[in-house]
């Protein structure tokens, strides 16, 4: 009798332990992800470094979207790499290149009613670590044909970029641009679907 008694209080401790390394791999699942999201929350050390990371990506879409683009590669660091749908651009001059307005491409008219487009720049995740840095956001396209119209969206996007604090100013050293729709047609040739860079 005592021998079955024992048998059973063996075999009740050896499921009590393993339902405990169940439970406790079940909790270091949980918790592991967790310890990885708690090392890139803001802190009071990086969160002003965050706001200038976003404000100098907002800049830049605003540039573009009133046609300074002229003034765009200076965003980049000197050796900057920017990829855009495949089509690659090494340094200012040829960010600056990238940008420039097609042969033959009139200028906007100066009219209040002229087609205005807008930049939205959503679902930000930028960390900072220390003078480097790294952002993604999804951009979205929004074209304003007049004031008695509707807006519609034409373009959707990602864009991972990493940064680098230089004389203490955040600026580019790499800019992935992925397109999810609008592709414009002059990156038809180098476009292939991807998930970053």
């Amino acid at each position: 009798f005592m021998s079955h008694i024992n048998t059973r209080l063996e075999s009740g401790l050896r499921t009590l332990h393993a339902s405990a390394i169940a439970a406790m791999l079940a909790l270091l699942a949980v918790a592991a992800p967790a310890l990885t999201q708690e090392d890139t929350l803001v802190s009071m050390k990086t969160l002003l470094d965050r706001i200038q990371i976003e404000d100098i990506l907002t800049r830049y879409y605003y540039d573009l979207s009133v046609g300074k683009s002229h003034e765009l590669s200076d965003y980049f660091t000197e050796d900057a790499v920017l990829d855009v749908d495949g089509t690659v651009a090494r340094g200012h001059k040829e960010i600056a290149r990238l940008y420039q307005r097609p042969e033959g491409a009139s200028a906007p008219e100066p009219t209040a009613q002229r087609r205005r487009g807008h930049m939205l720049l959503t679902n930000p995740v930028i960390t900072v670590d220390g003078n480097k840095a790294t952002a993604h956001v999804i951009w979205t396209g929004v074209m304003n044909e007049g004031v008695g119209k509707a807006p519609s969206l034409y373009e959707q996007g990602r864009e991972d970029s990493e940064l680098r604090k230089v004389n203490g100013k955040w600026l580019i050293s790499r800019r992935c641009i992925s397109s999810d729709s609008g592709l414009p047609d002059r990156f038809d040739a180098t476009y292939k679907p991807r998930e970053g860079c």
